[in-house]
């Protein structure tokens, strides 16, 4: 979703499921590294050959703001802790990872929302590992440790033993799945679904 103002940084990390478009003057190589734990890994690197004769040489305009609606006070709150991994995380499920004790799809949703309904959701990452949890059918804004809106997003990477709060309005009726997008994370267990009627 569009920034509200522009936004200086030096690195961009990215979960999987997370995107982003940026409009850059481009200087000199840019490169494109996955993080692993000995060091970064290069994916691409792009060389910078020739002139662009074609550069607006003014501020670019800005996107229109997304049409969804505004968040009011939450109904409810609810947490959602992610567990397991090969690094010993215990957990009630029957696969390696797990939503809340509870492995794979469940029968009953992990909510049952009212259309229109403003949620507030901890998820807390109990393992060793980041998340990029994604959910389906919605946006939802992080929210600061003051509690203020902060970006408009559909995956939040959560960091191993940390935890983050959104806040997201339903007003998408149907089930929407909410699972890690590290994919084999969800194949092993971190799945889970909401109802919105």
């Amino acid at each position: 979703m569009a920034l509200r103002q522009p936004r200086a940084f030096s690195d961009l990390v990215l979960a999987p499921a997370q995107r982003a478009d940026l409009i850059v003057d481009v200087t000199g190589p840019v490169g494109f590294d996955m993080p692993t734990r000995q060091a970064p890994y290069r994916l691409a690197e792009l060389s910078v050959s020739g002139e662009n004769t074609d550069r607006q040489s003014g501020p670019l305009p800005t996107l229109a703001a997304p049409d969804l609606p505004a968040p009011g006070a939450p109904s409810q709150h609810l947490t959602l802790t992610m567990m397991g991994g090969a690094m010993g995380g215990r957990h009630g499920g029957a696969n390696i990872w797990s939503f809340n004790d509870v492995s794979d799809l469940p029968q009953e949703p992990f909510a049952a929302i009212e259309r229109g309904e403003t949620v507030r959701i901890t998820f807390v990452n109990d393992t060793a590992f980041p998340h990029g949890i994604h959910l389906h059918g919605h946006h939802f804004y992080e929210l600061a440790a003051d509690d203020s809106l902060g970006d408009l997003r559909d995956t939040t990477l959560v960091a191993a033993g940390q935890s983050r709060d959104v806040l997201c309005v339903f007003d998408n009726p149907g089930r929407w799945l909410i699972h890690c997008h590290m994919l084999s994370h969800a194949i092993g267990g971190m799945r889970t679904w909401v109802e919105v009627t």
